[in-house]
């Protein structure tokens, strides 16, 4: 079982949103959105393998196999809910997996600047070396140089312009994290040891809102792509955001995912 909170609706909501967070991060990457999302949904924040309070054992590989199962356990206490599942970025490579293999029935999925794998075998052992090498570095260097690194990244360069306060507050999430146990997520489950999924999205019978920032290209692509495969699925692109949707637009965020559970209740 995966360590999670649950956050009760101010109504009587019988749905149920769970928010699963990106690499090096945990849950508390969604506080700023609990109190606007908690008027008409209930929330199940989870921290990942590696992440936040998580206590998996290090013994066993976390692989998607296990994160499946884990959170096939989670989910498993709130079956009666209606259940829409958000992953961003790593926590939407996890939300496609488990639509595609999880056994707890989930309503709806909604995807976040993710992508269901990398389809070439040469270019997937690319990326596991790459991260296998930041693995090293978390296990050498030590965390805050990683973050140094990880905050230069070309993928978050629109958070350059976030206010002073976010920023530091992003950085002081980064920085309470276990290096050792973030290095073994990267061996386990990091993007070059996700399965590809491409050949088999085609069979997500789900309503997917899959959202992406306009400043993201790469990211942009992939969601065009995925609407042509995923048969009930639609694209929102925000304006003025690059990869952390959420972060970056939190307001146009909390709107878009609660006008999609909204639609998909009144059906």
């Amino acid at each position: 079982m995966l360590h999670y909170k649950f956050h009760q609706s101010q109504n009587d909501s019988n749905q149920l949103l769970v928010l699963l967070h990106g690499f090096i991060s945990d849950q508390s990457t969604f506080d700023n959105h609990i109190e606007k999302l908690n008027e008409s949904t209930n929330i199940l924040t989870i921290d990942l393998p590696g992440h936040g309070n998580d206590i998996s054992d290090e013994n066993k590989v976390w692989n998607f196999e296990f994160i499946c199962s884990a959170l096939n356990d989670t989910l498993s206490q709130f079956s009666d809910y209606q259940i829409y599942l958000h992953g961003y970025s790593m926590g939407g490579r996890i939300a496609l997996f488990y639509a595609l293999n999880g056994t707890v029935n989930i309503d709806g999925l909604i995807l976040e600047s993710t992508s269901p794998g990398i389809k070439e075998e040469v270019d997937r052992a690319e990326r596991q070396q790459v991260d296998l090498a930041r693995a090293k570095v978390l296990d050498i260097a030590g965390l805050e140089i990683f973050v140094n690194d990880w905050e230069k990244l070309p993928l978050f360069y629109t958070q350059y312009d976030l206010d002073k306060d976010v920023k530091k507050g992003i950085r002081e999430m980064r920085l309470r994290q276990n290096p050792n146990r973030l290095a073994k997520a990267l061996r386990d489950y990091g993007t070059g040891f996700m399965p590809n999924l491409w050949s088999e999205i085609s069979g997500i019978e789900l309503p997917t809102c899959i959202i992406v920032g306009t400043l993201d290209k790469k990211f942009c692509k992939i969601a065009e792509t995925m609407k042509q495969l995923i048969p009930q699925s639609e694209v929102n692109e925000i304006s003025k955001s690059g990869h952390t949707v959420h972060v970056e637009q939190q307001q146009e965020f909390d709107k878009i995912v609660l006008g999609f559970i909204h639609k998909e209740e009144q059906k």
